[in-house]
């Protein structure tokens, strides 16, 4: 027996995270342990589940004391793998469990976790934990320690190239072993296994994704837009080259002419948004039908140049397309100047100003959005 490296593995419910840990099980150099603090969230939390007085029976519900002596407790492999969901990581932990070992964050769409977690338990966006996923993410980068993530959809297309990139990442060696694994439950499999684990155990490997997802029932509509923003924010953080579709094929993001423009804020609707989130609908009318209008401006020692001449070509452009609501010429001024100032953009700057026409339903003519997009030419 002697110390362990531990490895962390973060996730929502119902993604892969036990098929995950069936693979790491397959190495010659580890040990792993099926959430080994659900019973102190249990406790903690006071949530019901059908097992619930079992697991609190059999395991220890007493968190940090699973942390000292069964997480970071002696071993005989060289590495432990902690399968951790998100919501298991309540208040009273130490903060020993973020800062010792290896993390990293598994994450799936919610659109597949959904209709799936349903079939078990009535999903709620506590019960998922995806804003427990980001909070984790945040944390362990504020403590210098970046994790990687990786989507379950990447893992399912191409295994191998996935577990090859995580090892990587962890400062580990892969094992090709990683890739197979008997069919059927396991001995270290948690006692809530029979109600969660019957696809997993059916299986010998990661398949495929499914060709077509399955039926989002209309009750959970709320819920998915509540929980997208979370995955859409750590999908942002995996590595670019799994990011393949046969309708979108992965090419390297463009290079920024100026790179300062990397980190800029954007004016749209009536808010400054970074520049990832700078979008409109796909229901808008400049994307429907290419129907807007702009302006390029120049600033120049704190002042736009020509500003008035712009903003009256641009209402008589408005005028000819019969736009209608457009937003008054101070509060197109504001939008700029706010932008402008968020930016520290006071000389030799550029602004695309743009006005759109707004969501297009049928004889929708009203201007909805406007967009105020501050490009740098320092």
């Amino acid at each position: 027996m002697g110390e362990v490296e531990v490895i962390h593995s973060w996730s929502a419910p119902r993604s892969l995270s036990t098929s995950l840990m069936y693979s790491f099980a397959q190495r010659d150099d580890i040990e792993v342990l099926d959430e080994p603090l659900y019973a102190n969230f249990l406790r903690v939390t006071g949530v019901d589940r059908p097992y619930r007085d079992e697991v609190l029976s059999k395991m220890d519900s007493d968190g940090n004391k699973v942390l000292n002596e069964v997480i970071f407790g002696p071993g005989e492999k060289k590495y432990r793998y902690c399968k951790h969901i998100a919501k298991q990581r309540t208040p009273d932990l130490t903060a020993d469990l973020m800062k010792r070992g290896k993390h990293f964050i598994l994450i799936r769409n919610p659109l597949h976790i959904l209709p799936s977690f349903d079939k078990v338990v009535p999903p709620s966006f506590s019960e998922l934990g995806l804003s427990g996923l980001a909070s984790i993410y945040c944390e362990l980068t504020e403590l210098g320690k970046a994790p990687p993530v990786i989507d379950s959809e990447d893992l399912q297309k191409d295994p191998e190239a996935v577990l090859r990139g995580l090892c990587e990442d962890l400062d580990i060696p892969f094992q090709s072993s990683m890739l197979r694994w008997e069919a059927g439950p396991k001995d270290y499999d948690g006692m809530w296994a029979q109600w969660w684990y019957g696809g997993v155990h059916k299986s010998t490997g990661f398949s495929k994704p499914r060709e077509y997802p399955a039926t989002l029932p209309v009750h959970l509509y709320d819920l998915l837009e509540q929980s997208m923003p979370f995955y859409k924010m750590l999908r942002n953080k995996t590595r670019k080259t799994f990011h393949t579709s046969p309708l979108r094929p992965s090419l390297p993001d463009p290079p920024l002419p100026v790179p300062e423009n990397e980190k800029i804020l954007v004016w749209v609707g009536d808010e400054l948004v970074p520049r990832n989130d700078a979008k409109v609908s796909v229901f808008d009318s400049v994307v429907q039908g290419g129907d807007g209008v702009w302006e390029g401006l120049r600033i120049y020692n704190g002042k736009v140049f020509k500003l008035e001449e712009h903003l009256d070509r641009m209402s008589d452009s408005a005028k000819a397309l019969a736009f209608v609501n457009v937003p008054s010429r101070e509060a197109i001024k504001e939008a700029i100047f706010k932008t402008l100032n968020a930016n520290g953009m006071f000389n030799n700057s550029h602004i695309r100003l743009t006005l759109t026409r707004g969501k297009k339903f049928l004889q929708n003519g009203s201007c909805q959005y406007m967009i105020t997009q501050v490009v740098s030419s320092l």
